[in-house]
């Protein structure tokens, strides 16, 4: 019998039977699981509060087979307030799924562990531009998982005195004026984007949501993020976002 003690974060729970839960969880030590929460859907069961989305609680979980059984849980944070905020609920399920799709399961990786939960806190707060943290999340995912994008030198010559540069995805960062004639595929970037790409992923993501960043520059990066993650994540799924942004275009209007 394996029994394991553990913190982890409600990825997705689905209705199984009539009163349990089966539980995506990322879990610190495991990485990302699948467990059942037996009797979770009843008023009354211990675990009802830590079966939810987005719940970050103290797991206890014996392994069954290929799943694992949640027999005990004590809640840390639910961030349950995440749902009476539309702008915060998209952009937290966003990135929930993002770690979701992404994770091989039973792969533990604790830096984005840490970062999810971080990042689910700052949503939780007021006055904190939510875009500016998903995109500080996007780059230090890209990081975590091993895909981290090169905006300090030039990928390609190594230079470190960049003045004018453009990004190229397929070749994993920034390139100098004198090599980006050599490649396809350019995108324009202001040499600031790089400087605030490179902040963030020097430093931690609740240092990194005190600096005030331009809403165009933003927009900048969020484009050229998502052009690098299609690139090397396949296409990532924003369904969470794209109700977003039409409102915020009708309101625009």
């Amino acid at each position: 019998m394996i029994i394991i003690n553990t913190q982890g974060i409600v990825l997705k729970a689905v209705t199984y039977k009539e009163n349990d839960l089966i539980l995506t969880i990322f879990t610190r030590k495991l990485g990302k699981i699948a467990a059942i929460a037996r009797g979770a859907k009843k008023s009354k069961s211990a675990l009802l509060s830590s079966s939810q989305i987005f719940a970050y609680a103290n797991f206890t979980l014996k392994k069954e087979g290929n799943m694992y059984r949640v027999t005990q849980s004590e809640i840390i944070k639910s961030f349950y307030n995440l749902s009476y905020n539309f702008e915060a609920f998209s952009y937290a399920t966003y990135i929930l799924k993002m770690i979701d799709n992404s994770l091989i399961e039973n792969q533990s990786n604790n830096r984005l562990f840490i970062l999810l939960a971080q990042s689910l806190y700052l949503f939780c707060e007021e006055e904190v531009d939510m875009e500016y943290i998903t995109l500080c999340f996007e780059l230090k995912y890209l990081d975590y998982i091993g895909f981290k994008p090169i905006v300090s030198i030039c990928v390609n010559c190594y230079n470190k005195e960049l003045n004018e540069v453009v990004f190229n995805a397929y070749e994993g960062g920034v390139l100098c004026e004198k090599c980006s004639g050599n490649f396809e595929h350019n995108i324009k970037i202001n040499i600031i984007a790089t400087k605030v790409m490179s902040y963030i992923l020097s430093n931690d993501i609740l240092a990194c949501s005190k600096a005030k960043v331009s809403k165009y520059l933003i927009k900048e990066l969020s484009k050229v993020l998502k052009i690098y993650m299609n690139v090397y994540l396949g296409n990532v799924n924003e369904k969470s976002l794209d109700l977003l942004k039409s409102l915020d275009k009708k309101g625009v209007e």
